[in-house]
């Protein structure tokens, strides 16, 4: 997979931003099958930032409907779930090491937005499958591949900054166009192969490194390309959400072998999940 022809400022692997073995440790924990309650809480002992916005999130409305204050990390994981402590961990953990600031039409709130429910949608994708229903494993992966699934925009907004939001405005102007068409405009690449190109210097698993760079690309038939498709159709479904659209492409649900009647319920679950996603974000990015 290291095939691919990057402009210079981002095949040059020296001025990526690394992945402090901090980082790589918290996201390798939160990934782990097994994990159970007070082993995640020790994990995130060690970080600060981290463990500070989840018992925030924990300590919201949405979260904590008594009068109780939420103050330890157990407590915070019992509260939230598994499932949330391990995507917003994993998020704001692969997010620290880059810094987007002076992208001006990042918006930071709808990246993560996008994040949280591609990895939700993905998840539930997987459970649904007819040759993998029960693969926690499955599962597991398309969701933290999801989390990762555009980690090269981030990248892209650190690296280049201004040209980044040039294509980023250049999209809004442009509808009918999606992202990557509008960044391979302005910088002859897009978020797929910059990620790729990012999470093979940082030695992140071969399965998440093909989400990543495939999961928009239909054709790929590779070892991967079951978990490259359910993420793929999960932003696919994410996206028609962010536009306002009540219908989305069905190529993937169909090699997928997912029924109409499952999208639309799914779809209906990620309405549900777009204004509690957003809400979370308000909470986490004062």
């Amino acid at each position: 997979m290291t095939d691919l022809e990057l402009p210079e400022r981002f095949a040059d692997i020296k001025r990526l931003p690394s992945l402090p073995h901090d980082v790589h440790q918290v996201v390798k924990a939160l990934s782990d099958d097994n994990l159970d309650y007070g082993r995640l809480a020790t994990i995130l002992a060690g970080h600060a930032t981290i463990s500070s916005r989840l018992i925030a999130l924990a300590n919201s409305a949405w979260f904590n409907n008594s009068s109780e204050p939420v103050t330890s990390l157990e407590r915070t994981c019992l509260k939230l779930g598994l499932n949330i402590v391990r995507g917003v961990g994993i998020g704001l953990a692969v997010m620290k090491p880059f810094n987007v600031r002076d992208c001006r039409s990042f918006d930071i709130k709808r990246y993560w937005i996008s994040t949280m429910l591609v990895a939700h949608a993905a998840r539930a994708l997987a459970d649904e499958l007819p040759s993998e229903r029960g693969s926690e494993q499955l599962a597991q992966t398309v969701h933290t591949g999801g989390i990762l699934h555009n980690i090269g925009l981030l990248c892209m907004a650190d690296i280049s900054p201004e040209e980044t939001h040039q294509a980023l405005r250049f999209k809004l102007g442009n509808p009918e166009l999606d992202l990557n068409q509008a960044l391979r405009k302005v910088l002859h690449t897009d978020y797929c192969e910059v990620g790729a190109h990012l999470t093979i210097s940082w030695g992140i698993p071969e399965a998440l490194v093909a989400i990543i760079r495939y999961h928009r690309n239909p054709a790929y038939t590779g070892n991967y390309w079951r978990h490259a498709a359910v993420v793929g159709a999960a932003a696919q479904m994410v996206g028609s959400l962010f536009d306002r659209k009540e219908t989305w492409p069905v190529t993937a649900f169909d090699k997928l072998a997912i029924s109409p009647a499952c999208q639309a319920e799914m779809f209906a679950d990620l309405q549900s999940q777009y204004l509690k996603t957003q809400e979370l974000a308000k909470v986490l990015f004062r």
